[in-house]
């Protein structure tokens, strides 16, 4: 008898567990900027239960690209997805922030021209669309032709805005070509016929273009949930770049993005196997930050070139 209560209790003890509603998850609050392919690390983290398995709810607030870092700042959310740039930027000028794990690895980007042209030295005496002076775009394009000996005084840069003006500016003719494009835009610059100049992947080895942040605060409030969402990243990333999840990837971009299939497929094969864009799984690239700092430096953006140490929390295990 008593072994027959004993297993009647454990039955209850179980049903009960079963029953009984799931510990609420923790929640984080994110900034990043408007979603594109750049983002695939956090839509895939997101809609693949890598969060989930973290248990953690989190909450994307999205922002223009130079407004993400100032939320943070402001104390508005507990971290954020930025251009490297942005940050480091800021910290620079004593903001009190920290990256704390990376995002994209390298520059996923095409200078795309008018047909006509068939090398960047071609691009002498032309009009060439930009974002703004102050862009890392514009930084990397100047320091890229300026090694292919091509100064900045031998061409004229054209601000016109992101990537959808960019790529009108070069449809209606009004310049020789972009100086950064990324999916779709490259795609449709390619199938209407235009010159893919440059790959970037080709000339850049090394750069960390994107990166999680916190702020000072969150860091002493949040640190092992920031270590949890990192880890939650890197796996996240490890996942993407797994050949057998292509399909998968693709699925999560033709949701996320509104694109259609066919995009979402280029898209994958440019941001993932060509570029290798998520290669670094979450962990800093030291050398690709040091490389942004020299570039930051250079065109007086920073005051000076600093060590990449001081812009890091050391203690996460993202340091590579």
């Amino acid at each position: 008898m008593m072994r027959t209560v004993t297993k009647l209790g454990i039955f209850m003890i179980a049903a009960l567990r079963l029953c009984a509603p799931a510990a609420a998850a923790d929640r984080l609050t994110l900034t990043s900027s408007n979603p594109t392919a750049l983002e695939m690390d956090q839509m895939v983290a997101r809609d693949r239960g890598f969060f989930a398995r973290e248990n953690i709810d989190l909450d994307v607030t999205y922002m223009t690209p130079d407004l993400v870092i100032k939320a943070l700042l402001a104390g508005t959310v507990d971290l954020a997805r930025s251009g490297t740039h942005f940050g480091v930027i800021a910290a620079a000028r004593g903001g009190e922030l920290k990256i704390i794990g990376g995002s994209n690895y390298g520059y996923p980007y095409q200078v795309i021209s008018q047909p006509q042209f068939k090398s960047l030295a071609d691009l002498k005496g032309q009009k060439i669309a930009g974002a703004t002076l102050a862009s890392i775009t514009t930084t990397i394009f100047k320091d890229v032709m300026a090694r292919q000996g091509v100064p900045p005084t031998a061409y004229t840069l054209l601000f016109v805005g992101g990537s959808p003006e960019r790529f009108q500016a070069v449809s209606s003719g009004q310049v020789a070509a972009s100086l950064a494009e990324a999916p779709p835009f490259n795609f449709r610059s390619i199938d209407a016929g235009r010159k893919v100049l440059l790959n970037y992947s080709d000339e850049i080895k090394n750069l960390q273009y994107t990166a999680y942040f916190a702020s000072n605060k969150s860091l002493a409030q949040n640190r092992p949930l920031l270590t949890r969402f990192m880890r939650a990243m890197g796996q996240a990333m490890r996942w993407i770049n797994d050949p057998a999840n292509e399909k998968a990837v693709t699925e999560v971009l033709v949701q996320r993005l509104k694109i259609d299939e066919a995009t979402a497929a280029r898209t994958y094969k440019f941001m993932v196997p060509e570029n290798k864009a998520f290669r670094g799984e979450g962990a800093i690239d030291t050398a690709g930050l040091a490389e942004m700092i020299r570039l930051l430096a250079s065109d007086q953006m920073i005051p000076k070139r600093e060590p990449w140490e001081s812009f890091v929390d050391g203690s996460f295990p993202t340091i590579k």
